[in-house]
């Protein structure tokens, strides 16, 4: 029912894009003169997944390195919000998915976003319709968004990538067209009082340092079965690595059937709130990981990943740092090859021993 749910979504989505963008007129590349006595813009990007916030996070930290005179506000989600905390903007915007149900909640947004006077709007990629609509009722002096689907709809237009560009670097083509500094990676900012927390509770969990942490977690068909993530824990208690073992919200009752197979050198992490979470992960000296948000936090804090993939469309979100490590569909002695060849890991359990 949930495929079926998404093939209407897309279907609905293709013939309203299509009655949106018709009969107006087109719109002219971006430059860097957008950005000319330019004193307040927005960011747009209302998506509930946690790796595509992260990702638009990093035209925050573009603005904020190339124009820290511009004020810079950002609309996301009300599941995602908390985690742009720490970073350089001025107001941050929700949408909820109640929203669609509450509309007057949505016509309150827009009011508050034409109570900003923005010189320019920049919807960060073209998947939302409920972002172009924000886009549209900001009353902003100009509207920038990707030459897509919806290209005549805005004044000013960036360049995107082919289909199968990697999914960090819609950031960098906007930053391109203005002339910004931009890497392709995800954004997050961590506190020191975060990451003391994080410290501590890591300590109380374990006199020694972890030596690995294995998330197990993901989205439909980006899951893998309970039996592999207890092989892979038994294979780490086999060589004798330590090793913390972090749940998403949907894996909660694979609680008692993951403990069952900690052994003597794994620990299930409770439930922590998300931001310590991400702190706690900044602690590892790598993470194995599905596709997944966490995936992304442990790139934009510079955590060294091992990626098992079990779909191809997820190669195009991958990480690509040079300790990552991608495997599509592995058998499990090519995860422990990795892990064993790893230089990282490798001086991290010396250091422990």
């Amino acid at each position: 029912m949930r495929r079926l749910g998404r093939w209407l979504e897309k279907r609905s989505k293709a013939w309203l894009y299509r009655w949106v963008s018709a009969g107006t007129s087109p719109a002219k590349p971006a430059t860097p003169e957008l950005l000319r006595g330019a004193r307040r813009i927005l960011l747009v990007r209302p998506n509930f997944r946690l790796g595509n916030a992260l990702i638009s996070a990093r035209l925050i930290k573009a603005f904020a390195d190339g124009h820290p005179d511009i004020e810079i506000d950002f609309i996301g989600t009300d599941t995602t919000a908390v985690l742009l905390n720490n970073m350089p903007l001025t107001h941050q915007f929700s949408l909820q998915r109640s929203m669609l149900l509450r509309p007057w909640q949505l016509f309150h947004l827009w009011r508050s976003l034409q109570h900003r006077h923005y010189d320019l709007v920049i919807q960060v990629a073209d998947t939302s319709l409920t972002g172009w609509l924000c886009t549209k009722m900001s009353g902003a002096r100009h509207t920038l968004g990707a030459q897509g689907r919806l290209a005549t709809s805005y004044d000013w237009v960036y360049e995107t990538a082919t289909e199968d560009a990697h999914a960090y670097d819609v950031t960098t083509y906007i930053a391109k067209a203005l002339q910004l500094p931009c890497e392709a990676k995800p954004w997050m900012v961590i506190s020191e009082d975060e990451q003391h927390q994080a410290q501590k509770l890591l300590q109380q969990l374990s006199a020694q340092p972890f030596d690995v942490g294995v998330f197990v977690g993901g989205h439909l068909d980006k899951r893998l079965p309970l039996v592999f993530w207890q092989s892979l824990m038994s294979q780490l208690n086999t060589l004798q690595t330590r090793f913390i073992v972090l749940v998403g919200p949907e894996e909660e009752t694979l609680r008692p059937h993951l403990e069952a197979y900690t052994g003597d050198y794994g620990t299930l992490a409770p439930c922590m709130p998300l931001r310590i979470f991400a702190a706690c992960l900044k602690e590892l000296p790598r993470l194995i990981t599905p596709d997944t948000g966490p995936m992304h936090m442990a790139v934009a804090l510079d955590v060294p990943v091992t990626v098992i993939l079990n779909i191809e469309g997820s190669m195009k979100f991958a990480p690509h740092g040079p300790h990552d490590t991608v495997l599509f569909q592995p058998a499990l002695h090519e995860i422990v090859l990795t892990l064993t060849a790893d230089s990282v890991l490798t001086e991290a359990m010396t250091h422990a021993a």
